[in-house]
Formats: C-alpha cells, structure tokens, sequence
C-alpha cells in the first residue's frame, strides 16, 4: 500500500525524498490528529475504513459517529 504526502515546497519535498519509506515496518499503532473534514472525505470516498482506526475520546467518538451517518445518509 502506497502513501500519499502533499509536500507542496521543494524543500519540504527534497527532505521527504531523503527518507527511505520503502524501508519503513510499521512498529504498532501511531497515533495522529487529523481534520474533521479530511476524515470525511476518507470515508466517502473508501479510502479509510472504520476498522482502521479508534477513537480515544467521547468527543471524537461522537463526531466519527455523526460523520458515519452522513455517509450512510448519503448512499
């Protein structure tokens, strides 16, 4: 499975070609923060499936699950 990074600049972009992402296992779990409006559209559009990820918190668990019925309301 591929990743994806938007590294608009060239430097940022010059420092993400120095790391070796073909190299990388992944040691577990990561933990992140990502927009509300970003993981909707993951969702959407099935690049991100709910058994991929948890929630840590009662707040992100009630935003996940409104963001889960738009999209079933959606289909």
């Amino acid at each position: 499975m591929g990743m994806l990074f938007n590294i608009p600049d060239a430097s940022r972009k010059k420092q993400a070609e120095q790391i070796s992402w073909l190299d990388w296992k992944p040691g577990g779990q990561v933990c992140i923060s990502i927009d509300a409006d970003c993981l909707a559209r993951l969702l959407a559009k099935n690049q991100l499936h709910v058994q991929d990820f948890s929630c840590t918190d009662e707040a992100s668990k009630q935003i996940v699950r409104g963001l889960l019925l738009d999209c079933l309301r959606v289909r």
